[in-house]
């Protein structure tokens, strides 16, 4: 109760202060462009899916048959309010969203509707937590019991936000952090948000930002909540520096690096990238993660991205290698560029999005990546694009009696722009992945984040409106 109390007060003050900014900047809206450039808009979005999973038998040494996993239909609907600046100095940006489901017939913890628990570390640390009853205390259902979604309302964002001149911003509240930073949100059709604020410098070629956040939620969640350390204990607050350079040669430099006030769990990275007058893309990228509860040592994963378009056709090749030694005996660790160990806890700024269902992450794992996709508009289908890709990663194992690591994917998508008629502006998307994992090791088994074949579909329908 003292943890609820001093939420919501805390809530309160700064959704206070964000309501009086408002009324003290509208005053003189006018003469500061305050509504005179805001813009006020959303979107309505579907989200279909179908995902089985099988196991493995370890007295038989065979797979066993795929169960669902996750079979949901999901309602995702979002109005955003984002103000010019009085004076122009200070703003606000408002948004709020509401999910529902259709049908939901597996796994409550889809992540697009709210998972009705109390956040993602369960009522009691890490390793518990019960669905919550009517009244918004723990009941008796695990929270893994196929009810346990709550249909409603969250914010997104309601952030008071500043600019000085053109070479400093600031926000202020329940916000998005947009300055180079280590800290990142999670998504869904929303994004993450964070409980805090955020200065940025921009010094030419030069671009500076300090994070600093008390709370955080991921969308799927109603409410922020605060940051743990891997065993589960207070982690204090979350703060980040980052900075990112651009050569004149084209080359982009991005380093970051984000703590906890109290724990100890660090996360850092390096990136370069450019592009190239022919549109070749490149990028080399470090993450790193230092966890003395997690780790033997610093984790770290290497990454490597290219992507170039030839004609109506895109490619794309990527590669990472990851070192995750765990901490715990008879495990193979996995890499998860975030400062809490738990998903859903708060997350960073990672690049690597292959869509091809695993996170390819594990301990000593080597993993490629390729997509080939084409734009159709040249033959008179306009707005229509698909493709296919495909991803395979490989591990030799250290732990006794645990199988060596061997899994691949492909998948095949295609999208659909709208842009005439009714739906004009709407987006139609397919997404199919075959998963399999030859590990002879059942769910989340000795591989720590590795689960065992998969297919999974997915369809979505997104519709944005403007109102302002």
């Amino acid at each position: 109760m003292d943890k609820m109390f001093k939420r919501s007060v805390l809530s309160a003050v700064v959704v206070g202060v964000m309501a009086g900014s408002a009324l003290t900047v509208t005053s003189t809206a006018q003469a500061s462009g305050f509504l005179d450039d805001s813009s006020m808009n959303g979107s309505v979005n579907f989200f279909l899916r179908d995902r089985e999973r099988g196991g493995f038998d370890a007295a038989t040494k065979k797979d066993t048959p795929k169960k669902p996993n996750l079979d949901h239909g999901s309602i995702f609907m979002n109005l955003g309010f984002n103000s010019g600046y009085a004076g122009d100095v200070a703003g606000l940006d408002l948004n709020v969203y509401t999910t529902f489901d259709m049908w939901q017939n597996a796994s409550p913890d889809h992540e697009m509707n709210f998972w009705n628990v109390s956040g993602p570390y369960g009522s009691d640390g890490p390793a518990s937590g019960e669905c919550l009853d009517k009244k918004g205390d723990a009941g008796t259902e695990s929270k893994w019991n196929v009810d346990c979604n709550e249909n409603g309302i969250s914010y997104q964002t309601v952030a008071a936000k500043f600019k000085f001149g053109d070479s400093a911003t600031a926000k202020l509240g329940y916000f998005q952090p947009s300055v180079p930073t280590a800290i990142g949100v999670n998504w869904s059709f929303a994004a993450g948000t964070y409980l805090g604020g955020e200065l940025g410098m921009n010094l030419g070629d030069l671009q500076l930002g300090l994070v600093y956040a008390d709370r955080y939620k991921a969308p799927w969640f109603k409410d922020t909540y605060k940051f743990q350390q891997t065993d589960g204990t207070d982690a204090g607050d979350a703060y980040s520096i980052g900075a990112r350079y651009s050569l004149p040669s084209g080359l982009n430099i991005d380093g970051a690096y984000a703590g906890l006030t109290d724990g100890d769990r660090k996360t850092a990275h390096l990136k370069l990238n450019s592009t190239s007058d022919s549109g070749l893309y490149l990028a080399g990228q470090l993450y790193a993660v230092d966890d003395d509860q997690l780790y033997d040592s610093t984790a770290y994963q290497f990454a490597f991205m290219s992507g170039k378009s030839f004609g109506q056709y895109s490619v794309r090749a990527e590669a990472t290698y990851t070192v995750a030694d765990a901490k715990a005996d008879g495990a193979m660790g996995n890499f998860a560029y975030r400062l809490t160990a738990q998903y859903g806890g708060s997350n960073g700024t990672y690049d690597v999005w292959w869509n091809n269902r695993s996170d390819f992450n594990h301990d000593g794992e080597l993993a490629v990546f390729g997509s080939l996709s084409r734009d159709f508009s040249d033959i008179g289908a306009a707005g229509f694009t698909a493709g296919v890709s495909a991803a395979m990663g490989v591990a030799s194992s250290d732990v006794d009696g645990l199988d060596d690591l061997s899994e691949y994917a492909g998948s095949i998508f295609a999208n659909y722009a709208i842009s005439n008629g009714a739906l004009e502006g709407a987006n139609v998307g397919f997404h199919y992945t075959e998963y399999v994992n030859d590990t002879e090791t059942d769910n989340w088994s000795g591989w720590t984040n590795l689960f065992q074949d998969e297919t999974d579909i997915k369809v979505t329908l997104t519709i944005p409106y403007t109102i302002k």
